[in-house]
């Protein structure tokens, strides 16, 4: 009967053991995958710059010399390539080895796909303990990758700027230039402006927005500006007035600034890099609306001016 017993017993353990190395395969595999709001390029501007992934990490997890503590698992940006960065992940006996690529999906919809591998121990205890690890570790790669999902989307985070798509609703201008020894003052553009109102007023126009400007240098000294002024209807021209149709519902990117000019200059740069990113064309110049009346206020640091990118 004890034999019985133990025999069974033995045949128990095996079964036992042996389902574990069923269960428990001799390679497990770890990875997230999340659809990101965002251009492929603007993705391997994160991932391939040491300095952005470091202050991207330090916005939620601890750092620990050079590596990054969250959810029990420290993370260590250890290879960067063209457009895959490796990531050690350690945490008590684990060692891995993981990698994060973006795959291009459509136009501004792109993936994250980020994976490592945990090779298993022949020991069934060992392999037990690496399986309840991996479990940990799927947990935290998924609330690391969720956080990067929402910072590339937001475009302040990479560009300094928040950038939306739009469709145009002002399509008639009334327009004139001028050009300046320097960078046109307020006083020279508002006079423009001024005369433009007036025109269009004669012509039994109305303004339908705020007016535009778009200044060119043309060699080291000299400027020439575009004042454009949005009307609801077209009007005559005249040799130094001129009528702009731009396409009603035409897209366009566009960002909110909040300053002077060497701001919206600056929000310009941000704004062409955002349009290289994209590998979108641009079919006209790009051009500013002056939301503010700046030859009212004379604070620049209140001064709001919507910047405007047309695209294909």
């Amino acid at each position: 009967m004890k034999k019985s017993v133990l025999m069974f017993s033995a045949i128990a353990l095996v079964l036992l053991f042996g389902s574990i190395y069923i269960i428990i395969p001799s390679t497990l595999t770890v990875s997230s995958v999340r659809y990101v709001k965002a251009y492929q390029n603007t993705i391997i501007k994160l991932i391939t710059d040491q300095q952005k992934m470091n202050e991207w990490f330090q916005s939620f997890a601890a750092k620990h010399d050079s590596s990054y503590e969250y959810q029990g698992f420290d993370y260590h940006v250890s290879t960067i390539l063209s457009s895959v960065t490796e990531i050690k992940i350690s945490s008590g006996q684990l060692n891995a080895d993981s990698k994060l690529l973006s795959l291009s999906i459509y136009l501004d919809s792109s993936a994250i796909q980020w994976s490592t591998v945990i090779h298993t121990s022949y020991n069934p205890f060992t392999r037990i303990q690496q399986y309840t690890t991996a479990e940990k570790l799927k947990q935290s790669m998924t609330g690391v990758i969720d956080r990067l999902k929402l910072y590339i989307e937001n475009t302040t985070n990479m560009y300094g700027i928040a950038v939306k798509e739009i469709q145009l609703k002002d399509s008639i201008l009334v327009t004139s230039k001028i050009k300046t020894a320097g960078y046109p003052g307020v006083t020279a553009i508002y006079k423009e402006v001024e005369r433009l109102q007036q025109y269009a007023a004669q012509q039994g126009a109305s303004t339908t927005n705020a007016p535009m400007l778009y200044v060119k240098k043309l060699d080291a000294t000299n400027y020439e500006a575009m004042i454009g002024l949005p009307i609801n209807k077209l009007v005559t021209e005249t040799a130094e007035i001129r009528i702009k149709r731009m396409p009603y519902g035409g897209n366009m990117f566009v960002a909110d600034i909040a300053g002077g000019p060497a701001t919206i200059q600056k929000g310009f740069e941000s704004l062409t890099t955002f349009l290289f990113d994209s590998k979108r064309v641009s079919p006209a110049i790009p051009f500013e609306l002056m939301i503010t009346d700046r030859s009212k206020e004379t604070d620049t640091t209140k001064w709001l001016t919507r910047l405007y990118y047309p695209i294909m």
